[in-house]
């Protein structure tokens, strides 16, 4: 086995952690989530939706809602530092209170 052929394994192996609870996750209907990424130095978080996961190229699918749109966000499960399961409810009120912020932030743009 080359060099080359080993690092692309150890590269393309989906044997983390958060892979393995995402493949063994059985996604018959929308689980939503609240997940913490770290890639490239970078961190952010998604409050979703989990779709689906392809254990083949290590890829999340996750579903957001942000400002009444949704938009789909594809994420390596090698980047994902945690995954917490939650509820819709929880969802909601982060919505809501997002909502709140940007609506707040608005008025304080209109009042100078």
């Amino acid at each position: 086995m080359s060099l080359h052929h080993e690092d692309f394994h150890k590269r393309t192996k989906c044997d983390k952690c958060i892979c393995t609870k995402l493949r063994n996750l059985h996604c018959d209907t929308p689980v939503p989530v609240f997940v913490r990424t770290k890639a490239g130095g970078i961190k952010s978080s998604i409050k979703g939706t989990f779709i689906e996961y392809d254990p083949k190229t290590c890829c999340a699918k996750f579903k957001e809602t942000i400002m009444n749109e949704d938009m789909i966000t594809f994420i390596d499960c090698k980047d994902i530092v945690s995954l917490s399961f939650t509820t819709q409810q929880f969802l909601d009120n982060m919505q809501d209170a997002m909502s709140d912020i940007m609506e707040a932030i608005k008025q304080l743009g209109d009042t100078n």
